[in-house]
């Protein structure tokens, strides 16, 4: 018998395009005061460079950027 997840036809999980403050205290190793100010900053970052559009929710910020600039490889 097939697992639900392997099963044809069955859509599976979306990805996660953003992250937010309980991955940045993970990755990190921050509380959560500091995960929220490191997001502000980073938010500030794209939208002073014109790379963020506003659907991006607040609190959140682009997986692969936060990737990028804090040196993490998944």
């Amino acid at each position: 018998m097939r697992s639900l997840a392997t099963t044809p036809g069955v859509i599976s999980k979306a990805p996660n395009y953003y992250i937010g403050a309980e991955e940045v205290m993970y990755y990190l190793g921050c509380k959560e005061n500091k995960a929220y100010e490191i997001i502000r900053g980073l938010r500030r970052e794209l939208v002073e460079t014109g790379r963020l559009y506003p659907g991006v929710p607040q609190g959140r910020v682009p997986r692969k950027y936060f990737m990028e600039r804090c040196m993490i490889e998944e």
